[in-house]
């Protein structure tokens, strides 16, 4: 079996308050730094774009946390969430890619002891939380633990889920089932025509309880994977791929194995590690902040308890030498999830308050934490997915029921007033936001007409024909 080369990295204590550790990689030092703290089982994190991190707890809370203040803002529920007493619960939760002019955010969660779905919200922007909920799948097999789960988005838009075993290992060959598997969809939930097996969501089948889920360099589709005993993986995940499943673990290198391999086809993994140190969370970096770490895979560890670089080779397709590099092992007890935000900027969060973490550290109370480079001036980050001109913009036009209006201004407030086609004012509302320049305006009970939207924001100030067409 190949083995890694494991590089340990001593921490040097320092800094007080919220500064806890100092590190140095190569000739880099690095800070960690703790955002919030009294979290109860952080799951996923995703980077929005308000500049903030949108994050779930296994339990079915949604927060948002501004990672500059340390604000921290509760969005939502979800009521439907089911806990088994091991680990099953809400175990995935992103953005859409557009967001928030698609205002969806897609979740995977158990329902039951034996279910879970995946579920589409819609953020309201004006109230800041989730409504009108919209089941995707409404049954893959669930179980008290190996549920997954990651989602992620190709740069097509369609929607890629992780979905472990659920303790049902044979289900991970059956190609019709979803447990096992990673799932490709469009974002409604339908299978597209150029899947591998026609009629199924599997993308890629043979996984036993995949955790991680991230796209890298050259479009490049990485997994980490939960082992038995034995052979936890990272994966490159490709279209129609068997990756072994109960039959293979980890590499081709056991005599019972070998004709396995060759009949089924089956993919070796990136790396796989012996004893299981159970990997979950995985982003990629390739950032000059740490310039050290350009070009890697970020892993999380929950048994072992570190974080682990991988860099990888210039086309992204194996590992750069036999050697990667293991940071802050059982310092901060398991770590669940990493993000890497567009700039540069590195988050883990812990997830000690489970069961099989709550003896861990002295203080379990779970963490989001950030790895920060005090010498590094990170830019500020340009949203980039909706326009913004110094004359409002307004879609959907025509609409039904709302109208987001966007606008070249750092005010967050906007002063709305319609008048219809007779000339009378039929709405006038101020409405405000978290997201620069962006305000959704509610249009209930508006009869079809053409409207004339008066908007003041700030020195900005203008007029917009909106068509309302109910039917």
């Amino acid at each position: 079996m190949k083995r890694l080369a494991l590089v340990s990295v001593l921490m040097l204590m320092g800094y007080v308050g919220q500064a806890q550790d100092t590190i140095k990689v190569g000739q880099t030092t690095l800070v960690t730094k703790v955002l919030v703290d009294n979290m109860a089982i952080p799951w996923d994190m995703s980077w929005g774009p308000d500049g903030w991190i949108w994050f779930n707890e296994r339990d079915g809370d949604i927060y948002r946390l501004n990672p500059d203040d340390t604000t921290l803002i509760k969005v939502f529920t979800l009521p439907d969430v089911f806990e088994s007493w091991d680990n099953s619960g809400f175990h995935a939760m992103t953005l859409h890619p557009d967001f928030p002019i698609t205002p969806y955010i897609f979740t995977h969660y158990t329902v039951g002891e034996f279910k879970s779905r995946l579920v589409r919200w819609t953020y309201d922007l004006t109230l800041q939380t989730l409504r009108d909920s919209v089941v995707i799948i409404a049954h893959i097999g669930g179980n008290s633990s190996h549920n997954g789960s990651r989602i992620v988005f190709d740069k097509d838009g369609y929607l890629f889920l992780s979905v472990g075993d659920a303790f049902v290992s044979q289900a991970a060959q059956d190609v019709h089932n979803t447990n096992g598997k990673i799932l490709r969809m469009t974002q409604d939930g339908k299978i597209p025509e150029d899947n591998p097996i026609p009629g199924s969501f599997t993308w890629s089948f043979g996984h036993r309880n995949p955790q991680g889920l991230v796209f890298g360099k050259n479009d490049i589709l990485y997994s980490s994977e939960h082992g038995d005993a034995t052979d936890d993986e990272v994966n490159i995940i490709e279209r129609g791929r068997n990756y072994g499943w109960p039959m293979v673990e980890g590499f081709c290198d056991k005599p019972s194995e070998i004709p396995l391999c060759d009949s089924m086809q089956s993919v070796e993994p990136l790396w796989a590690w012996t004893p299981t140190h159970a990997p979950c969370g995985i982003d990629y970096f390739d950032h000059a902040s740490i310039p050290e770490w350009r070009n890697s895979l970020l892993v999380t560890f929950l048994k072992r308890q570190h974080l682990t670089v991988m860099p990888l080779s210039d086309d992204g397709r194996s590992l750069k030498s036999d050697t990667v590099f293991d940071y802050f092992v059982e310092r901060y007890g398991r770590i669940r999830d990493v993000l890497v935000s567009p700039n540069g900027r590195v988050f883990i969060a812990t997830s000690n308050q489970e069961t099989n973490g709550q003896w861990v550290t002295p203080d379990n109370y779970d963490k989001i934490i950030e790895i920060v480079n005090p010498d590094y001036d990170y830019p500020e980050i340009e949203i980039q997915n909706y326009p913004k001109q110094d004359e409002a913009v307004i879609f959907p036009n025509p609409t039904k029921e709302k109208v987001l209006i966007t606008l070249k201004t750092d005010n967050n407030e906007l002063h709305a007033s319609i008048y219809n086609s007779q000339g009378y004012l039929v709405r006038d509302q101020k409405v405000t936001t978290e997201f620069s320049g962006l305000w959704q305006v509610q249009l209930p009970d508006l009869p079809n007409d053409i409207y004339t939207l008066v908007y003041f924001s700030g020195d900005k100030t203008g007029r917009k024909k909106l068509v309302v067409e109910t039917e």
